[in-house]
C-alpha cells in the first residue's frame, strides 16, 4: 500500500510541477513566510501561503525597579538562527503536504542574515570571477575559503573608462547553510537553492510587473520592510543593480519606540500599529509633528525612510543616469501599516504600490499578499531550470 501511495505521489508531483513552482521560504528574525506560485496560462497566481512565527519568548528589562516584561512577540537574533538553527520553528511545519505541491523548496535569509556587499574587481572574466569574489569575501570576513559560500552578479558599469568592474556579492558560512537545509529537510522540504535577498526581490518585482498592464522590463524600486532592517533594491529588466540595507529602519526599531511611548509590550505595539485606523498621509500645510505619540513615531519613521529612498534615487540618477525607477513596489511585513503606500508616495513623489499578483480562488482571508512577495520570488525559481 505504501509503495502504491508513493508512486501516486511521484506521478502527481510530476504532473503538477508543470504549472506549480517550488515552495518559497523566506526566513526572517520574526517568522518564516512560505508561498507557492503557479502559472495559469500567461499569468502568475499565488496558490498557497503560510506563516510560522518563531516560538521563542524573551524578556525585556524595562528598569531596575520593574521586573522584566515577558514577550510573546517571538523573534530570533541573527546569532540565535546561526547557532540554534530553526529546529524549534520547523517543528510547527507539520501536515503541510496538503497545502504545498511537491517537496522542492528555495529559501533565503532576510533581515541581514545573509551578508551583501559590492566589490570592485579588475576583471569580468567569468572563469575567474567566482574565485576572485570568493577570495575577496573570505579575506574581508576573515573566514577560511573552505568555510564560506559566495555568489555574485555583475552590476552596470558606472565608470566606462575604468579597468575594474562592479559586482554584487553575497556570502554565508557553509555550516550555517547545512544546518538550515537540514532543518528544512526535517520539515519535509528539500532545499534546492539558498538565494540572495536582492535576487529574490528582483524576481518578485518581475512577476508583479508581468501581471500588470505595464512593461514587465520597466525599472522599479523594490522595498522590503523587514523586522530587523529595510532593504531597497533597484530592479532593471529583472536584475538587481543597486541594493541598500537600512539597519535602523526595521519594524522592530519602530515598534520599540511605540512600546516605549505607551509603556506596552512589543506585541501590543505591533497590534496598535497595524490596526490603528488613522491615516498618516499629509494634508497640504500639515506638519509631521503630532500630539498623538503613535502618529509622531510613525511619521518620524516614514519621513526618515522617505529620505533614504530619495537618496537612493538621487544616487542612481548620478551613477547610472539612464536607469531610473518609474515606480516603487512595497513588500514585507511593513505593508500592514495603514496607508503606507500613499504616505511614501506623497513624500517621495513617485507612484508607490503594494506588491501584488493574482490570488488563487482557494485562498481565503489573504489581505496582504505583499507580505509573501519574497517567498513568491523564490517559488518561481522552479522555472529557471537551476
Amino acid at each position: 500500500m505504501r509503495t502504491l501511495l508513493s508512486k501516486i505521489d511521484r506521478i502527481s508531483e510530476r504532473f503538477f510541477s508543470r504549472s506549480y513552482g517550488w515552495t518559497g521560504i523566506e526566513i526572517g528574525c520574526h517568522c518564516l513566510n512560505m508561498a507557492q506560485v503557479r502559472k495559469v496560462e500567461d499569468r502568475w497566481q499565488l496558490a498557497a501561503v503560510w506563516t510560522v512565527e518563531h516560538p521563542v519568548p524573551y524578556a525585556i528589562q524595562t528598569d531596575s525597579e520593574t521586573p522584566p516584561v515577558e514577550e510573546t512577540f517571538g523573534w530570533l537574533s541573527p546569532r540565535d538562527i546561526f547557532e540554534c538553527g530553526l529546529s524549534a520553528t520547523v517543528a510547527n511545519l507539520d501536515n503541510l503536504d496538503s497545502l504545498f505541491v511537491g517537496k522542492n523548496c528555495a529559501a533565503t535569509l532576510n533581515d541581514g542574515l545573509i551578508s551583501y556587499r559590492e566589490l570592485e574587481l579588475p576583471t569580468s572574466d567569468s572563469a575567474d570571477l567566482q574565485s576572485m569574489v570568493h577570495s575577496e569575501i573570505a579575506i574581508e570576513t576573515e573566514c577560511d575559503l573552505e568555510d564560506i559560500l559566495t555568489d555574485c552578479w555583475e552590476l552596470p558599469q558606472n565608470r566606462p573608462r575604468s579597468t575594474a568592474s562592479s559586482f554584487g556579492g553575497v556570502s554565508l558560512q557553509r555550516s550555517t547553510a547545512l544546518v538550515l537545509a537540514s532543518d528544512l529537510l526535517q520539515a519535509g522540504f528539500e532545499c534546492q537553492i539558498l538565494d540572495a535577498m536582492p535576487c529574490a526581490m528582483a524576481r518578485a518585482t518581475s512577476i508583479a510587473l508581468d501581471n500588470s498592464s505595464e512593461d514587465g522590463h520597466a525599472t522599479a524600486l523594490a522595498i522590503d520592510l523587514g523586522y530587523q532592517q529595510a532593504t531597497i533594491t533597484l530592479v532593471d529588466d529583472g536584475r538587481p543593480i543597486l541594493t541598500r540595507t537600512l539597519r535602523n529602519h526595521g519594524l522592530v526599531q519602530l515598534l520599540s519606540q511605540i512600546a516605549s511611548s505607551f509603556a506596552i509590550s512589543l506585541s501590543d505595539a505591533e497590534t496598535l500599529l497595524f490596526q490603528s485606523p488613522f491615516n498618516p498621509t499629509i494634508s497640504p500645510g500639515q506638519n509631521d509633528d503630532f500630539s498623538n505619540p503613535l502618529k509622531h513615531e510613525l511619521n518620524g519613521y516614514l519621513m526618515s525612510l522617505s529620505n533614504e529612498i530619495e537618496k537612493t534615487i538621487l544616487y542612481a540618477n548620478r551613477t547610472y543616469r539612464t536607469v531610473l525607477p518609474v515606480q516603487i513596489l512595497l513588500m514585507g511585513g511593513g505593508v500592514r501599516i495603514p496607508y503606507i503606500e500613499k504616505s511614501i508616495e506623497q513624500r517621495v513623489d513617485l507612484p508607490t504600490h503594494l506588491w501584488s499578483i493574482d490570488l488563487s480562488p482557494n485562498l481565503f482571508g489573504v489581505k496582504n499578499p505583499a507580505i509573501f512577495a519574497i517567498a513568491c520570488g523564490l517559488s518561481v525559481l522552479a522555472w529557471e531550470g537551476v
